[in-house]
């Protein structure tokens, strides 16, 4: 497991302009002189480009739109909502809401005829440059390690038990990553397991969640979700 196991372009283009009657001997750049919006990306544009497609992944799968703050039911639609202890991290990733505060985030869910019961989502998020490193260490890795034992969160007036939360073997993926898996029961509802692999790539950081099935024990029924991100990353 890569280091949180121990604790969790733009392009840029340059406009070569010439003074009108001038001899087409290229006028000097202009200084401070930038690349033309047009082509440059918001970090939503970004996670767009970088999100997995059914085409990365082959015959078998479907992914669609996803937005996991849509809902009269969701259980969160921030990080924030949920209230609780050091463990809020893990909760806000089984509802596909991203770490800490990102510039931008993207989630998509992901079908297999493999698993039918199994919904896999990929959640992307985009960070300040070195706050990527802090979500995935002072708040991850620092979570999975205090949590084993189960806790318990709530948000919009409602709760959730969580027991237990495991670490996992983790892929060789990313510049990090990080891997669990757990057991999530809603305030009178039924227990669902969960299965979660976390990798970063730079100022991004990918999310692969694996929620209820009967396969859910399978790690096969995320690692071809995990290796198509994983490449579209790098």
């Amino acid at each position: 497991m890569k280091r949180t196991a121990a604790a969790v372009s733009l392009l840029t283009a340059a406009a070569l302009t010439c003074v009108a009657g001038c001899s087409g001997t290229p006028a000097p750049a202009t200084p401070g002189a930038t690349a033309s919006p047009a082509r440059q990306q918001t970090p939503a544009q970004r996670l767009t480009g970088l999100m997995v497609t059914a085409a990365d992944l082959g015959p078998g799968h479907s992914v669609r739109e996803f937005d996991p703050t849509e809902g009269k039911s969701v259980f969160a639609r921030s990080e924030r909502e949920i209230t609780g202890n050091a463990c809020t991290p893990l909760a806000a990733m089984a509802h596909q809401l991203p770490l800490g505060r990102p510039q931008a985030s993207l989630s998509r869910l992901v079908a297999t005829r493999e698993a039918p019961g199994t919904r896999v989502y990929v959640t992307l998020a985009i960070y300040d440059k070195g706050m990527a490193v802090t979500a995935m260490d002072a708040l991850l890795a620092d979570a999975v390690q205090g949590c084993s034992l189960g806790f318990t969160v709530r948000a919009r007036g409602t709760g959730e038990r969580y027991d237990p939360f495991v670490p996992e073997d983790t892929p060789a993926v990313g510049d990090e990553a990080l891997a669990y898996r757990g057991v999530v029961t809603p305030e009178g509802g039924t227990p669902r397991p969960v299965r979660t692999t976390v990798v970063r790539h730079g100022d991004v950081i990918a999310v692969c969640t694996a929620v209820g099935g009967a396969r859910i024990a399978s790690p096969t029924v995320l690692t071809p979700v995990i290796e198509a991100q994983d490449a579209k990353l790098r």
